[in-house]
C-alpha cells in the first residue's frame, strides 16, 4: 500500500501547454500528514473503489490506462474530495505506485511521478500537487512542469495547521470560469514577493494577498468573515486554493464555525511505501 499527502496550495500561477508534462504552477503549496492510501490488484476488469464506495474516478482510469492495468484499485481518502486538499491528485500519484508494485513493473519514481501530473493537467483536475505531494514539506514550485522538470525547493517548516472546511468547490469549475491571465500575473507577484522574505508570516501574506486580488475570497462571503476572526484573535490565515476552506496558524476559533475543524501537521517525506 502506497501513502501520498494530501496538499494545500497558498498561492499559485498556472501554465497551460499543449504538452500536459510541461502544464502545471508556479506557487507554493504545504503537504500535509493525511492523504491517501492506495492498493491495487490485478483482475480481469478495473474497478476503483473510494472509501468503500464505487468511483469512476477519471484521473486515476487515465493512470490505469497508461500502466496497462485492470484490476481493482482501492482508495482510502482522509479528506474530503474537492476542497482544496489535493485528493484528485494524490489518489493519482498513490495508484501509480501501487498499480508499478502490483504488476512489477519496476518503473522509476519521477516516470511514475510525472505520469500522476499528466492525468491531473488531462483531466483538469490539477497542476501543482502531484509536484508538491511527490517532495514534501512546504513545496515552492518556482517553474511550472512535471514532478521531473519542475524547479523546486523546499522549507520542512515544523507547524501545526488548523483547518476549516466548509463545503466543495471543484477545480474544473475555476479553471473555465475565472481568467487564468490574471490569476497567473497575480500569483507571480505573490511568489517573488515571498521569496524575498520567505517566512511563515509572509506566506500567509502572499496566500491573503492572492485571494483577495484574484476576486477567489468572494466566492463565498463565509470564508472572508472566517479568516477576520482567526486575525482578530491574533492568529494568521487565508483561503485554501482552491476550496471552500480555511487554514490558519494559531486558529482556535475556527472551532466555532459551521463545518469540519482538523488540525493537520506538515508532512515532509512525500509518496511513499507504507510498511
Amino acid at each position: 500500500m502506497f501513502f501520498a499527502p494530501a496538499s494545500l496550495t497558498c498561492f499559485f500561477s498556472p501554465s497551460i501547454d499543449r504538452d500536459p508534462l510541461k502544464s502545471g504552477s508556479l506557487g507554493v503549496s504545504i503537504a500535509l500528514n493525511k492523504g491517501v492510501k492506495a492498493s491495487a490488484k490485478p483482475s480481469d476488469e478495473l474497478s476503483i473503489v473510494v472509501n468503500g464506495k464505487a468511483w469512476k474516478f477519471p484521473t486515476v482510469k487515465t493512470v490505469a490506462k497508461k500502466l496497462g492495468f485492470t484490476g481493482s484499485i482501492r482508495i482510502d481518502m482522509d479528506l474530503p474530495a474537492g476542497c482544496g486538499f489535493g485528493m484528485s491528485g494524490a489518489s493519482a500519484l498513490s495508484s501509480a505506485f501501487a498499480i508499478n508494485e502490483s504488476l512489477n513493473l519496476n518503473r522509476p519514481f519521477f516516470e511514475l511521478a510525472d505520469l500522476a501530473h499528466e492525468a491531473e493537467v488531462l483531466n483538469r483536475t490539477g497542476l501543482g500537487d502531484v509536484a508538491t505531494q511527490s517532495f514534501g514539506g512546504v513545496v515552492v514550485r518556482k517553474s511550472a512542469s512535471c514532478p521531473s522538470r519542475c524547479s523546486i525547493d523546499r522549507f520542512l517548516w515544523d507547524l501545526e495547521l488548523d483547518i476549516l472546511v466548509m463545503g466543495e468547490l471543484p477545480t474544473v469549475r475555476i479553471l473555465s470560469e475565472f481568467s487564468l491571465n490574471e490569476i497567473a500575473k497575480i500569483g507571480k507577484y505573490c511568489l517573488k514577493d515571498f521569496l524575498k522574505n520567505p517566512t511563515v508570516e509572509s506566506l500567509f501574506e502572499q496566500a491573503k494577498r492572492f485571494a483577495v486580488e484574484t476576486g477567489l475570497i468572494e466566492i463565498d462571503s463565509a470564508i472572508e468573515d472566517v479568516i477576520e476572526a482567526v486575525e482578530s484573535e491574533g492568529g494568521l490565515a487565508s483561503m485554501v486554493m482552491l476550496g471552500k476552506a480555511v487554514f490558519a496558524l494559531n486558529g482556535g476559533v475556527l472551532r466555532e464555525f459551521d463545518g469540519i475543524y482538523l488540525k493537520i501537521k506538515i508532512d515532509h517525506c512525500g509518496v511513499r511505501l507504507l510498511g
